[in-house]
């Protein structure tokens, strides 16, 4: 099985927000995933909207049936639509 990671983090923001720790928490995770096997690159930080939709659509696509998948995000949220 093959585990595949993406791990995000979004410290400043366009209106000013500053969130320090977003960063600093996506690097320490990347670093322990890849300590126990995880296959992931550096994280992504700090993305404009635009690079966060296509980071998302190149991970979906980087993965098959089988594949141990996570995903972290670090930085404000937002509920976006209700179910």
């Amino acid at each position: 099985m093959r585990k595949v990671a993406l791990v995000i983090g979004i410290g400043d923001y366009k209106d000013g927000n500053h969130l320090p720790n977003a960063i600093n928490d996506a690097k320490d995770v990347t670093n322990a995933l890849k300590k126990i096997g995880f296959n992931i690159d550096e994280p992504k930080l700090n993305l404009t909207y635009r690079n966060l939709k296509h980071t998302l659509i190149d991970f979906e696509g980087s993965f098959t049936s089988g594949d141990l998948v996570l995903f972290y995000f670090a930085g404000h949220g937002t509920q976006w639509e209700v179910c």
